[in-house]
């Protein structure tokens, strides 16, 4: 029986300008050709392809990161520990850090998808393996069905204004319509491929931005406090400010998290690497400085909004609040829930998730059949929760961050630090190459995923498994990056080393 490739070997693919062709997706060989992508590994969604929906434009990024901006914004804000004692300026600067610590790997572990046109769960595989690659993307599948939960509820927050107005009362008997609405319209965008998103975001975001222009004259006009925050008990920026800080950057970092790993799914659509590969020109700038200018303003727009309009926790959608008695308000509001949790819902979740499922069942599940599961499981996931009367998110994100920090320092290792940026595309579907490993599993990369996973979450929760992680829990998405990249990267890089003493011996 004939052993595998070296795993560690040199020789990846390298930028195609210097092969004299771009690693174009769609160049695969056809069935039963020599390297041909195995059936049991691969499908016509998963493959490298240079079809029109992948040919995004930063306008079409920009589209998607509004509404998703606009729906994490509320969010992290209501969520944040020490939110009266920080200024405004104080509080972006922590949801700016937090921003940099999460998206700076995620645009690393994006650079692939750009270059080679692979979702991210086919990419994961050159670390974890061909089968092993289900790990991860089941993490990330499970939390995006969470997520998706949480945004239909939002959006049937939507619905019921357009059907019972604000008479909370009259709510009850159209929840469960609404959330069927809600699912049907999610499932004929995304059934549509990520052509659909497309589409559905370039028209979503002159909507919501035009009734965020509304509501902020609304709110001006008619202030019920000051534009900005201004705190009744400020910290100041001395030592306690970081002391208060750390908390707060911590629970903003926990919520990036998920968004985090979501990102090179959304951008690796957009091929710009590729172009700029076959046409031996530079690639235009990368989206990353477009989302963080995005998501920090809508920030801002967001303290203004709660601050002018003296709005509390608790008392319904912010929207609705800001409007106040405005002639046609109710009907702005619940249209801006809705575009903005829809394409949120599209664009973070079902369409990572679909990708994430389609990856570990290729030949059962295509992109489409695999989000139309995942908007039933999510859907299973908000329905129980309201059974139950508790949904947790916020626990549900503090506790997987981690988990989402131990992914990407592993995959940053991998593509950066081992691979140098070179990866064979063809490999990543068939068994026997090179990212086959044992079986299908790196077992180096799942001792990293598990060592940093347990220094990460293990002190987590109420009542943690390891009391004495605690400490660390805060801080758990850092400690998962740092932990899991070194030691996957010390763990390759030896064994690098001993492959390349015995070549001769073998020799």
């Amino acid at each position: 029986m004939s052993a595998s490739p070296d795993p560690y070997a040199q020789g990846e693919q390298g930028p195609a300008r210097a092969r004299g062709q771009a690693p174009s997706r769609g160049s695969a060989p056809p069935p039963g050709a020599p390297g041909a992508p195995d059936p049991r590994y691969a499908n016509a969604d998963l493959l490298p392809a240079d079809s029109g929906e992948f040919r995004w434009h930063w306008w079409d990024f920009a589209a998607v990161w509004v509404c998703v901006s606009w729906s994490l914004a509320h969010l992290m804000l209501s969520g944040m520990p020490g939110q009266d004692r920080f200024s405004w300026q104080q509080t972006l600067l922590i949801c700016g850090i937090a921003q940099l610590l999460v998206l700076l790997p995620s645009f690393l572990v994006e650079h692939a998808g750009d270059r080679y046109g692979v979702p991210f769960a086919v990419f994961a595989r050159s670390a974890f393996g061909i089968r092993g690659a289900a790990l991860p993307a089941m993490l990330r599948f499970a939390s995006a069905c969470v997520w998706f939960g949480f945004q239909a509820d939002l959006a049937v927050q939507g619905l019921l204004l357009l059907a019972a107005g604000d008479d909370s009362s009259d709510f009850g008997g159209f929840v469960g319509p609404a959330f069927l609405v809600f699912v049907g319209l999610q499932l004929w965008i995304i059934t549509k491929g990520p052509n659909g998103l497309r589409v559905f975001a370039n028209l979503a975001a002159p909507v919501l931005i035009l009734g965020l222009l509304v509501t902020y004259l609304r709110v001006y006009a008619y202030p019920e406090g000051p534009m900005l925050p201004a705190p009744e008990r400020p910290i100041g920026w001395g030592a306690d400010f970081w002391t208060a800080a750390a908390p707060a950057l911590a629970s903003a970092t926990a919520l990036f998290a998920a968004v985090g790993l979501t990102v090179p799914d959304l951008v690796h659509l957009g091929g710009a690497r590729r172009r700029a590969e076959r046409t031996g020109s530079g690639p235009r700038p990368g989206v990353a400085g477009l989302l963080a200018l995005v998501m920090t303003g809508t920030l801002l727009y967001t303290m203004a909004l709660v601050s002018g309009s003296g709005y509390e926790s608790g008392s319904g959608p912010l929207v609705r609040h800001a409007l106040g008695d405005m002639p046609g308000g109710t009907l702005l509001a619940a249209v801006m829930l809705l575009v903005a949790t829809l394409c949120t819902n599209l664009g973070m979740n079902l369409v990572s998730a679909a990708y994430d499922l389609s990856s570990t069942v290729p030949s059962l599940l295509r992109f489409r059949g695999a989000a139309v599961v995942a908007a039933l499981v999510g859907s299973a996931v908000v329905w129980q929760t309201r059974d139950t009367g508790d949904y947790p998110v916020l626990e549900w994100a503090d506790t997987v961050e981690g988990f989402f920090g131990t992914v990407s320092g592993i995959l940053v290792a991998e593509y950066w630090v081992v691979r140098r940026t070179r990866l064979r595309p063809a490999e990543l579907y068939r068994r026997g190459g090179p990212y086959w490993y044992a079986g299908g599993w790196n077992w180096r990369a799942v001792v990293a995923f598990l060592a940093g996973g347990v220094l990460a979450v293990g002190g987590a929760g109420e009542d943690p498994p390891l009391p004495f992680l605690a400490p660390l829990d805060a801080y758990g998405w850092l400690v998962g990056l740092i932990v899991s990249g070194g030691l996957y990267t010390a763990l390759t890089l030896r064994a690098r080393a001993t492959a390349a003493t015995a070549a001769p011996a073998g020799g």
